[in-house]
């Protein structure tokens, strides 16, 4: 079945303490939400039972509700099974709900769920290239928990995915803000990590803080209202050295709304940085 979406892209909230917070080694998390708000264009004859539990589960995204999006995501998918749409929905939870894990045996498990879903929406949508990079994502947050070879396999995933999205959609934001963390993390791996990747790629691949840096504003090109993008530019620019340029980012922060928990954190670390 073709994907009917059109959808907006976020990043994924980080719950904080207790519960866990999980960052990746290879790319920094790729903690990147996908289909936070989504239309859906007609392909067929959905289910009007479906549609409506995918409206009432587009509302709890919204209103941050992710187990109970999640459940209405699933039963919604019992009703059209293989429908790249609410597939990419289900991912999405879980990821989210990865955040919000009391265990890194449970966020392990969102991780896995998510992953899955994103693999069958490939499956069931090959040129979607929503589909693309919820799978990007989806090996991103696999890396939170993969020992260090299987990080450098899956980081592999990450890029290859991404820029299968931006063959599809070079208007794509996300998936250059994706490509940035790639970039980012790459070009920062710890000694060990890099014998790995030497080993894996057959020497290090290319990757700089500078490539990140453009990733994060071809990103910001196309979507200057979205908080991460600004927020991930202004942190490489302090990798670089380049105070000056990363406050001005923070400022920008600070001018645009947050849309979920990661931005209210975003936020917060910009008023850190500005001293405010």
């Amino acid at each position: 079945m073709m994907c009917r979406s059109g959808c907006e892209t976020y990043k994924f909230p980080y719950a904080p303490a207790p519960m866990m917070r999980y960052r990746a080694h290879i790319t920094r998390g790729v903690a990147i939400g996908l289909m936070v708000l989504c239309s859906r264009v007609a392909s067929g004859i959905p289910s009007p039972e479906a549609e409506k539990l995918i409206v009432q589960g587009d509302a709890a995204v919204k209103a941050m509700h992710s187990p109970e999006a999640l459940a209405l995501f699933q039963q919604a998918a019992k009703l059209d099974p293989g429908d790249a749409d609410v597939l990419l929905r289900i991912s999405q939870q879980y990821s989210n709900l990865i955040g919000q894990a009391k265990s890194p045996e449970e966020g392990l498990e969102d991780a896995k769920q998510s992953l899955d879903a994103a693999k069958q929406a490939v499956a069931a949508a090959p040129e979607n290239a929503k589909a693309h990079l919820a799978l990007a994502v989806a090996y991103g947050r696999m890396t939170d928990f993969d020992d260090n070879r299987t990080k450098i396999e899956d980081s592999r995933l990450v890029k290859s995915e991404a820029e299968k999205t931006l063959v599809l959609n070079p208007r794509e934001d996300i998936a250059y803000h994706v490509l940035g963390r790639w970039n980012y993390g790459v070009a920062t791996l710890n000694p060990v990590l890099k014998l790995i990747a030497k080993f894996i790629y057959g020497g290090m691949p290319d990757a700089s803080l500078e490539e990140a840096a453009k990733d994060y504003q071809k990103a910001i090109e196309i979507a200057p209202q979205r908080v991460i993008h600004h927020a991930e530019l202004a942190r490489t620019y302090t990798a670089m050295g380049d105070s000056e340029d990363a406050r001005k980012q923070w400022e920008i922060v600070l001018t645009l709304k947050p849309d979920d928990n990661e931005s209210v954190n975003d936020e917060k670390e910009a008023r850190e940085a500005l001293g405010r």
